[in-house]
């Protein structure tokens, strides 16, 4: 009972230094601030605590930021706490940018599409183009193939013609729109290699669509087809790193 009635007092006072943090972000002048009318060491850190739980530090610990603080007479366990809190303070700005760019985006990585009734994740799948074991100098030559991909149609259907869609830490940047070719209700992805060994096979140009990809925020990106996309099937893909002419790709259907 005694170690509970020295916790209750340390978690209200942290719980109302928190609630007087929302209003405005603690920064390193409000510490010296604070330094120079004589709070408390402790009363100190606890605000730098709760400015960071509640996602409102923005605070400066650089080299030349420190010593400012010190100066200002800060004690070491003031200068320890501002060196603690920083990375949270990127990480806060970090979400505030995603915040601003694209309210309510999923923290987890992936491709997403905002719908009407919110945020709508794209389902991934891989494609390799085979690779021809009867490969020969003498038989150089640029070679077509088909790619079949499961499913008539993919999971996300929309109407909007030049939609645009949000990737959360992509591997890659070297995206591309592809439309499908159909034939008998399948989906085929088309590509094209020259014949040269080990060359990458590339998709059929007349199937590739221009895309502007926009950065947002740290490792959040938009990207969106420059012209308006007829109706069809299209996949939205990317070369996985270290894989040689593999592709990550998330379909989507635009309809009429």
């Amino acid at each position: 009972m005694r170690r509970l009635k020295v916790i209750l007092p340390v978690v209200t006072v942290a719980a109302g230094l928190w609630a007087q943090t929302a209003n405005k972000p603690l920064t390193n002048g409000d510490i010296e601030s604070m330094l120079v009318a004589g709070v408390p060491e402790s009363t100190i850190v606890m605000k730098i605590q709760a400015a960071v739980f509640g996602g409102f530090a923005a605070l400066d610990a650089s080299s030349t930021a420190v010593i400012a603080l010190k100066q200002k007479g800060a004690p070491e366990a003031v200068l320890d706490a501002v060196v603690w809190a920083e990375p949270f303070d990127v990480r806060t700005k970090q979400q505030q940018e995603v915040d601003r760019a694209a309210p309510g985006l999923p923290s987890s990585a992936g491709v997403y599409y905002r719908e009407p009734s919110g945020w709508a994740r794209l389902r991934s799948f891989l494609v390799w183009p085979p690779w021809y074991s009867d490969w020969d100098a003498s038989f150089r030559r640029s070679r077509e193939t088909d790619v079949p991909v499961s499913g008539s149609r993919a999971d996300l259907q929309i109407h909007d013609r030049q939609p645009a869609f949000y990737l959360r830490e992509p591997a890659s940047n070297g995206w591309q729109i592809i439309q499908f070719a159909l034939h008998a209700d399948r989906r085929f992805l088309r590509f094209v290699s020259n014949g040269e060994f080990a060359a990458s096979d590339r998709f059929v140009a007349s199937d590739a669509r221009k895309v502007q990809i926009t950065r947002l925020a740290s490792e959040v990106f938009k990207l969106q087809p420059v012209a308006p996309l007829e109706p069809g099937e299209y996949a939205l893909c990317s070369a996985m790193p270290g894989g040689p002419n593999a592709r990550v790709c998330y379909g989507f259907g635009v309809q009429r």
